[in-house]
């Protein structure tokens, strides 16, 4: 049994799409969690529809919505994916053969964004290099894990921003991560809202002041989390 995770805020427009496109790929016995932040839109609407997913409401924060959703979870693997990505019936067939044959403890899919535009298809090759180099997806790359390990490190850190990249270090140290070949799409809206140079350096810039000892709750008042 997989568990999916996908936290939710204000996103009416899309979790239709996404709650969708799951339900004609997953098996009997899997099961889809939705923790929505307390959204100001047709969000909880939307999801209350689909009789066979778990509408969670907690308070505002991503890690905090994954965390809320990940104590629920029944199944012995738990995917957390973003609202804005769209899983293939392949992919999640090479993250079910791929647990069941291993005993796999975490891993990450194949980002591709979901543009044909060459600048996108260049953003999508930049974004795998840097994830098989660091072995640090980050959370649009659809993060799954073994739940007893997800519990045992503690979660998600309930920090405003950087969780991912927070939560890749903490479970590197128990052990590697596997990306899975084959490609989960990820929306571009954020691009297309905010411009790629403006987005990438935003991104860039953050990151590397995080690194440098910026806390998590400073950066996030320079965070645009474009909807």
């Amino acid at each position: 049994m997989l568990s999916i995770v996908i936290p939710v805020l204000n996103e009416g427009k899309t979790i239709h799409t996404t709650l969708l496109s799951l339900n004609k790929i997953i098996s009997h016995g899997d099961e889809i969690i939705v923790v929505d932040g307390q959204s100001e839109d047709e969000t909880r609407e939307v999801v209350a529809s689909y009789r066979n997913v778990k509408l969670i409401v907690s308070q505002q924060g991503r890690a905090r919505q994954m965390n809320e959703g990940a104590r629920l979870a029944k199944g012995k693997y738990i995917l957390f994916l973003h609202a804005d990505t769209e899983l293939s019936h392949e992919g999640i067939g090479l993250l079910k053969r791929t647990i069941s044959s291993s005993d796999v403890p975490w891993g990450w899919f194949k980002l591709e964004l979901d543009s044909k535009k060459l600048k996108y298809k260049l953003l999508t090759m930049a974004s795998m290099l840097r994830a098989r180099m660091t072995k640090t997806p980050l959370g649009d790359h659809g993060i799954f894990v073994k739940t007893e390990i997800f519990h045992k490190i503690g979660g998600f850190p309930e920090i405003p921003i950087m969780e991912d990249l927070e939560f890749a270090r903490k479970i590197k140290g128990i052990s590697g991560g596997v990306e899975i070949k084959a490609p989960i799409k990820v929306s571009v809206r954020r691009f297309e809202k905010n411009g790629i140079l403006t987005t990438l350096l935003q991104m860039w810039v953050l990151r590397t002041l995080y690194y440098f000892g910026m806390s998590a709750s400073t950066l996030a008042k320079y965070y645009d989390n474009a909807r």
